[in-house]
């Protein structure tokens, strides 16, 4: 269902085009492929990265757990989390809700899984029994922590260093619009030079509603999920970093035992908060992960590129670091499968 006309979708779709951010993966990681190719002759393995986070399989590229890795979080910072078997029956994931008094609204997602797949804000108990009823993956439901800022804090410690450093910040917002009593949704979203953008992310969501006219002053979150594919834009935050603000995540990070790079995705209060250390750490990421600043809208990709080039040296540096220490590299034969096995399940879920 898509009632909007040609020209219009011909606009988004140029607009789109000359925002690099909006481009598939695959084109902007070229550049960085080929430098890829080039450390990992430097460190004498093709998947040298998966040395880099021990506490992740391959690094936290592909394959590892969500849920092995949020038990590794110091309890102060993760939200309270159920995780699902795929033996578990509702009835048993209801009794665990209860046990350590969970209530409503909650974030579920896969245990394995990126870019957002499968990842859901749950209002009611039948929302929940639906949505665990359509799959057959190992799930976290976890507490929905409603604190106003979203961040992503890329961190990094090399083996040889005393003191890790942070690398880059995003802030996330998340777009909304404001009702005026006339206009139906779909127009108040292509009236919104971002919103418009990811229409078709907001048509899958907001299906019929699209076309109902929205009361005066009532605002709409478009997008409640921090992720960039969703829609929610991403902002360079990197004047946020300081000595004091990486003394924060260097003593969180090295409570993690086998954790050298990725990104803390957060929620706290207010940046005077995240000083003082008091956060939710809502995902851990390892060599999956991005320096999401890059994403900043009308940021050149040369300048992307640069970043993203600075990200993958720290990367093969700590791996080559970890692997003379004794840490194994992965065969390309095991990182193979488990990418084609993945690609697999994510045409399953689509």
């Amino acid at each position: 269902m898509n009632t909007i006309s040609y020209s219009t979708r011909l606009h988004i779709w140029l607009q789109r085009l000359v925002r690099w951010e909006f481009w598939p993966w695959r084109i902007v990681y070229l550049p960085v492929a080929v430098y890829w190719f080039f450390l990992a002759i430097k460190a004498r393995g093709w998947v040298f990265f998966s040395a880099s986070n021990p506490c992740m399989r391959f690094g936290g590229l592909v394959g590892y757990s969500k849920s092995e890795v949020d038990k590794l979080i110091p309890e102060a910072y993760r939200p309270k989390t159920v995780f699902k078997e795929t033996t578990d029956s509702f009835s048993d994931v209801r009794s665990e809700l209860a046990r350590i008094d969970l209530s409503y609204p909650l974030i579920v997602k896969p245990d394995q899984g990126e870019r957002g797949r499968g990842v859901v804000i749950i209002e009611t108990v039948s929302d929940l029994e639906s949505v665990l009823s359509k799959t057959n993956e190992r799930m976290l439901v976890q507490e929905y922590a409603s604190l106003p800022m979203e961040l992503g804090v890329m961190y990094s410690r090399h083996p040889k260093e005393e003191v890790g450093r942070i690398t880059s910040i995003v802030i996330k917002d998340f777009p909304k619009v404001i009702g005026d009593g006339e206009s139906t949704l779909q127009q108040l979203i292509l009236k919104e030079h971002r919103a418009r953008l990811s229409y078709e992310v907001h048509l899958k969501k907001f299906g019929k509603r699209l076309f109902s006219i929205q009361k005066k002053d009532e605002e709409i979150q478009l997008v409640t999920i921090g992720n960039h594919m969703r829609g929610t834009t991403f902002f360079n935050g990197n004047h946020l970093i300081s000595t004091e603000l990486e003394t924060v995540f260097d003593n969180l990070a090295k409570q993690i035992h086998g954790f050298h790079i990725g990104r803390f995705d957060l929620k706290t209060d207010s940046i005077e908060e995240l000083l003082k250390g008091n956060f939710v750490v809502i995902e851990l990421n390892g060599v999956n992960s991005e320096p999401c600043h890059i994403f900043h809208p009308g940021r050149s990709i040369f300048l992307a590129w640069r970043d993203l080039f600075k990200h993958w040296k720290r990367i093969a540096d700590i791996s080559i670091a970890n692997h003379k220490k004794g840490v194994e590299y992965a065969s390309y034969s095991e990182i193979r499968a488990e990418i084609k096995r993945h690609k697999a399940e994510l045409r399953q879920s689509d």
